[in-house]
């Protein structure tokens, strides 16, 4: 932070113990570009250097321009080290949750259909794997009672064909 932020706050912050309507003007004031609030803006231009400067110019305009940034990122960083965040700061993490929220919603989903997929696929597995083995049995089965057949029926022959 700067040197002329704090000297700035500080004196603000004196003056603002006297009244709760300063905090208020300090958002307008803000909010309006840092104009209006005459006592405000003479502060601040006392502060950052800019009451000696002509008003008129655009060495002025330069550095009232700044001067504002400036004191908006000290402002920034004071109100960070109290812990506070910015509207828009906060806003966009907002955005940023309920987009994760969704999101998470549909691969929820998602999941969720592709573990039903997997059951049926699953039941259906076990259903092919079932209907491979009754099929296996049934081959085995059917080749023993053609190998008893065979052997029968060569058993049959072997004896009328050595007379």
């Amino acid at each position: 932070m700067d040197r002329n932020f704090l000297e700035f706050w500080g004196n603000f912050l004196i003056n603002a113990a006297k009244s709760q309507d300063r905090l208020e003007d300090m958002a307008k004031w803000m909010a309006q570009g840092f104009k209006g609030f005459e006592e405000l803006s003479g502060m601040f231009r006392k502060f950052y250097g800019l009451d000696g400067v002509d008003e008129n110019t655009t060495q002025y305009v330069k550095q009232w321009q700044e001067a504002a940034v400036q004191f908006q990122e000290s402002f920034k960083d004071y109100l960070g080290l109290m812990g506070v965040v910015s509207k828009e700061d906060h806003l966009s993490l907002v955005k940023k949750y309920e987009d994760l929220k969704a999101r998470f919603g549909d691969q929820e989903e998602t999941i969720k259909h592709l573990r039903m997929l997997l059951d049926q696929r699953g039941s259906s597995d076990e259903t092919v794997s079932r209907i491979f083995q009754d099929l296996m049995s049934k081959q085995a089965d059917d080749f023993q009672n053609l190998m008893k057949k065979l052997q029968k029926f060569t058993a049959n022959e072997s004896p009328s064909n050595e007379d």
